[in-house]
């Protein structure tokens, strides 16, 4: 049962006050590039959300090994790296060879997981020191603020091609880069960082 409350605890958490797509930016690139596309909106969804739980999940297992408790920094990346370029290989093999895959689907695969957001998880569940339960919950809740976030910026995109009073120098992208401040704003005030310091 603790198992699975820290599991959504964590995931709660990590969605609606730690969203890292909109209070840090990770991930956020590919999140305002998918949220145009709806066709692959869904597909790079599930991608982020599988990438970040089992990146998750492994390197959580990992740091509990003596000899990478107290690795440096440059050899935690170089291991959390490896962890994910195995990840990203196993899946590929599988998608290419079992099921099939296009190429164009094998190139959304890769960018979901070189995606920034999950290159981050398993760092934030380090240094958060989150047992396993909530390392798991750690990387469900990054792929529901993925795509939370992106469902956000698809909508505030819809609405500012839809609204006429937007003056001509600000339509397109300026107003969406200030549509996408506010959101981050707004989620940055749940954090407990001092945005001004």
């Amino acid at each position: 049962m603790k198992f699975i409350s820290d599991l959504l605890m964590t995931a709660l958490y990590t969605v609606f006050i730690q969203n890292l797509v909109l209070s840090s930016g990770l991930g956020m690139s590919e999140a305002i590039r998918v949220s145009t596309r709806p066709g692959t909106f869904g597909k790079f969804a599930v991608m982020i959300s599988g990438f970040s739980v089992i990146t998750s999940a492994v390197c959580s297992l990992i740091d509990n090994v003596p000899a990478v408790e107290n690795a440096t920094y440059a050899v935690r990346a170089a291991i959390y790296g490896g962890v994910l370029a195995a990840v990203y290989l196993v899946q590929a093999v599988f998608m290419r060879f079992v099921l099939k895959a296009d190429s164009k689907l094998l190139g959304t695969l890769g960018i979901a997981a070189l995606n920034t957001l999950v290159l981050a998880i398993p760092y934030i569940n380090n240094s958060a020191a989150y047992s396993f339960a909530g390392s798991i919950g750690s990387g469900i809740g990054a792929g529901i603020a993925f795509v939370l976030a992106a469902a956000l910026i698809s909508q505030g995109s819809r609405i500012l091609a839809e609204n006429d009073e937007i003056p001509e120098i600000f339509k397109g992208t300026p107003a969406m880069f200030l549509y996408v401040a506010m959101l981050s704003l707004a989620f940055a005030g749940f954090t407990d960082t001092n945005l001004f310091a």
